[in-house]
């Protein structure tokens, strides 16, 4: 099983507890893109991103509400040599075994995402899923040679959600994604489950600090 994270250097510290849950309850070789050539957390495999040529400073989506670096994620097949990786977005926490979510079968499609709920947010139609947690089919995005266009998409067109909504638009309008089961993915916009294998903390600000949200105390746990 391969993860991983996509983090600006300053966000070490914080992917620290989702990797400690994930180490917890599967094995995996685990990646890391960041602004850095090393960091602290032994057996992490760190991509250093510094020199990316993909989004120029005057990219629309550069300065976002999250993090230019986030972008990268549609750059994956790009700079890891593996065929198949889960991402997981910082503000996670995983709770039992991925497998199920890593056996998804992506013959010919590009990426496996939980829906989020109807209705709140329709940019491409009725459906909408939840980029935070994904599993990814490197070696097909790679055959069907994708990546620049969505670079180019990312650069000119401004995106509410950047890399997300590009992953949907161009995944929906090609019929490359595989719905995955919200377990995979709790969070406020996919749904809640009596039994995740992840929780995810998606849309909120101040969740690192946050100890009235739900399930808080798993993160806690795991700092």
């Amino acid at each position: 099983m391969n993860v991983v994270y996509c983090v600006t250097a300053s966000y070490i510290d914080k992917i620290k507890p989702s990797i400690r849950s994930l180490r917890e309850h599967n094995k995996a070789k685990i990646y890391l893109l960041t602004e850095a050539d090393s960091c602290d957390i032994e057996d992490v495999e760190v991509i250093d991103i510094r020199d990316q040529q993909y989004f120029p400073k005057g990219g629309v989506n550069y300065n976002n509400q999250f993090t230019y670096i986030g972008l990268l994620k549609v750059c994956y097949q790009s700079y890891l040599k593996c065929d198949k990786v889960i991402h997981l977005d910082a503000d996670t926490i995983v709770c039992d075994s991925l497998k199920g979510m890593w056996d998804t079968d992506l013959k010919g499609k590009w990426y496996g995402m939980a829906q989020e709920k109807k209705g709140w947010y329709k940019p491409f139609g009725d459906i909408y899923y939840n980029a935070g947690v994904m599993v990814i089919n490197l070696k097909q995005l790679r055959k069907d040679g994708i990546q620049d266009e969505m670079v180019s998409y990312l650069n000119t067109k401004k995106q509410p959600w950047c890399e997300q909504d590009a992953f949907i638009k161009y995944g929906l309008d090609q019929d490359k994604i595989v719905e995955i089961d919200v377990r995979y993915n709790e969070n406020q916009f996919t749904g809640f489950t009596d039994n995740p294998a992840i929780v995810h903390y998606a849309g909120i600000s101040d969740w690192w600090t946050n100890r009235n949200m739900g399930r808080a105390e798993l993160l806690t746990r795991y700092r």
